[in-house]
């Protein structure tokens, strides 16, 4: 998988000195290599489909410049809103004409929110999907 994924699932406590020494953009982590499931762009799943967040990856990541700072300031608050690893998720409407903004419903049992995302927002947000029945 390409791209800086900004979130990961761990106790922020378990960090030593030596991860708090190095610079915030070497710290971030990869999505763990345990878990081999595919993950797709929010953008990709349909309406009424449910997952759980993967990451959230800035989308300039793969250029040779790197990621500016409005991207980073995008990634960041995407994750302050709830879109963290782990945290299930439904696409639950998607805005006419282009299907811009996407409604998305996250969070689960100690709480769920609900938020229009753009589309270049919702590019960021990677997501393990669950099996459709």
């Amino acid at each position: 998988m390409s791209g800086q994924v900004l979130a990961r699932l761990g106790d922020p406590a378990s960090l030593d000195a030596a991860d708090l020494a190095v610079a915030p953009r070497e710290r971030l982590a990869a999505i763990p290599e345990a878990d081999t499931r595919a993950t797709v762009q929010l953008t990709t799943l349909a309406r009424n489909a449910t997952g759980t967040v993967a990451g959230v990856r800035l989308a300039s990541a793969g250029s040779a410049a790197g990621s500016s700072a409005d991207d980073e300031r995008m990634a960041l608050r995407l994750m302050e809103i709830g879109f963290v690893q782990g945290a299930q998720l439904r696409v639950i409407a998607f805005g006419q004409p282009g299907d811009d903004p996407i409604g998305v419903r996250v969070g689960g049992r100690g709480g769920v929110s609900t938020f229009a995302l753009r589309r270049l927002e919702a590019s960021c947000v990677w997501v393990w999907p669950d099996a459709q029945s």
